[in-house]
């Protein structure tokens, strides 16, 4: 079992202190939006309605409306419980999606790799997202505090120290880089190492201060499909370039509409999001990225993953994606946002679906052209083809008629 001690302010203390000239308005230093953060010190309202159920308070205590008097109480964590949080630290749901883009890479290599080297890439694909997305909660973990969408987050919560939380982090950076470097190749470690650079020390930091922070942030999520091509073939060449562009790209029209609707918790946090600092920028950057997917995906079967009939399918999907883009910029609002927002979730899966279809209509193409006139091939494709020639086995197997 692993026991955390927090120290908390009563609520009482901060709803009752008054100025002494008139006690029913509020001292003037005291604000709703205050914040201090120290080793285990809260003193958000919101939170502390959270947890007051884990604070005994002395009612005689409560007389003294002094902000410097603390109460503290134990949050215990068992160890068969310690999995959950490392899952929380590892933001799973995003880091699983992480790990899908970079099978997506994998899978679409023309170089057929083994078994083994997908099992390793996915499992060091993992690590590092979780190692980048642990060190980037702790980092963050005041201004989390201050967010709706972000408060019930496992360093906000005070499950485990700051420092556990970094060991972790540089725990499961080390497992994801070696996994990488000694299963897959050297390529694949650089870059999984490059992710977690940039996201927990680049993107991190770039928030509070710039708006660039959304481009890094999407360099970014377009790592992984590399990370897999790299697995399968040790090398990128332009088919990689291709998977990390679509999801580059889509990032925008995904994310800015997200900011959107909660951009009160980014201001609020003090982060610099275009949906905070400029609401038509954020709109254009959606739109001009979503147009910018339509010849994207028409000439993503030149690179050789796909048909040439995935062109034609992607037309129509990012039209629609433009279209609901273009509404968000014309007219922004939670209802056009929410729409932008929701189509982006499925997107994805809607298109690597008609990659996977082109792709395997490519390979049975390419193989009988390879087959042309075999006669053994023809055979196991139609095994009619053994029998005498007769009118029946015509019947039964055309091809076959049509060879001989």
């Amino acid at each position: 079992m692993i026991v955390r001690r927090c120290a908390v302010l009563a609520p009482r203390q901060l709803s009752c202190a008054r100025n002494s000239s008139n006690p029913h308005k509020p001292a003037p230093h005291i604000q709703h939006h205050d914040i201090t953060y120290q080793e285990g010190e809260i003193n958000i309202s919101k939170i502390l309605r959270k947890i007051q159920r884990d604070v005994r308070i002395n009612p005689e205590d409560t007389k003294n409306n002094s902000l410097t008097t603390s109460y503290w109480f134990e949050r215990s964590i068992k160890l068969s419980e310690l999995h959950t949080v490392y899952l929380q630290l590892s933001k799973s749901r995003l880091t699983t999606l992480v790990v899908l883009t970079a099978a997506a890479g994998f899978a679409f290599n023309p170089v057929s790799g083994s078994l083994a080297s997908f099992a390793a890439v996915s499992a060091g694909t993992f690590l590092c997202s979780a190692s980048a997305n642990a060190c980037n909660q702790v980092m963050e973990a005041p201004f989390d505090a201050q967010m709706d969408r972000c408060k019930q987050r496992v360093m906000v919560r005070h499950l485990v120290t700051p420092l556990h939380g970094l060991m972790f982090s540089a725990v499961c950076g080390v497992l994801g880089t070696g996994v990488l470097y000694y299963c897959v190749n050297p390529l694949t470690a650089a870059l999984g190492l490059a992710n977690i650079v940039l996201y927990a020390g680049v993107y991190t930091t770039m928030k509070r201060y710039t708006i660039a922070n959304t481009w890094v942030g999407s360099i970014v999520g377009a790592i992984p499909p590399a990370m897999g091509w790299a697995a399968a073939s040790g090398t990128l060449d332009s088919g990689a370039l291709a998977l990390c562009a679509l999801i580059y790209f889509w990032q925008f029209p995904h994310f800015n509409s997200l900011s959107y609707n909660v951009r009160q918790d980014y201001c609020r946090a003090g982060y610099h999001m275009m949906s905070v600092t400029d609401t038509s920028l954020n709109g254009r950057v959606s739109l001009r990225n979503t147009v910018a997917l339509i010849p994207l995906c028409v000439a993503i079967p030149f690179t050789g993953i796909s048909h040439c009939s995935f062109s034609f399918y992607s037309i129509v999907v990012n039209t629609y994606f433009s279209y609901l883009a273009w509404n968000f910029y014309r007219e922004p609002s939670k209802q056009t946002a929410r729409e932008l927002f929701r189509f982006s979730l499925v997107y994805l899966p809607i298109l690597f679906g008609f990659l996977a279809i082109g792709y395997a209509f490519k390979e049975r193409t390419a193989t009988d052209e390879r087959h042309h006139g075999d006669k053994k091939y023809i055979q196991e494709l139609c095994p009619a083809a053994v029998l005498p020639a007769t009118a029946a086995s015509d019947q039964l197997c055309p091809v076959a008629s049509k060879s001989s």
